[in-house]
């Protein structure tokens, strides 16, 4: 079964990510969906990531798409 996960991410990014994976895993198709799923599979293996704690940090009146914009207004 296949499970699709769509996100958006700042053009940069993009470019840079699909650049390094091609690299990594060869100029030919499923390059940048071998890198992903490489990544995904190390982040979700590693657990050392703990949500709870990330839970009421932000204090803003923006919605959570507005908070992305804006970040990524910034980081341009």
């Amino acid at each position: 079964m296949v499970e699709v996960i769509k996100a958006e991410v700042s053009e940069t990014l993009a470019k840079k990510f699909r650049r390094h994976a091609m690299e990594l895993y060869g100029y030919k198709k499923g390059a940048v969906k071998a890198a992903i799923e490489d990544l995904l599979r190390r982040f979700v293996i590693s657990g050392k990531t703990d949500w709870k704690m990330l839970r009421g940090c932000i204090k803003s009146e923006l919605t959570s798409v507005e908070l992305q914009h804006d970040v990524w207004r910034r980081a341009d």
